[in-house]
């Protein structure tokens, strides 16, 4: 993470849908720092 992410917080890619387990989850990418996060899909 950078600082500007960590003040002004990330910029999340829309995500591409992800099965893991018996859950779908969207996984999302900032487009600035590369970090990445696992939200709830729907």
């Amino acid at each position: 993470m950078t600082i500007r992410c960590l003040i002004a917080g990330c910029s999340w890619s829309a995500g591409v849908a992800t099965l893991i387990g018996k859950e779908t989850l969207l996984c999302q990418c900032c487009s600035r720092c590369g970090s990445f996060r696992y939200v709830p899909g729907e």
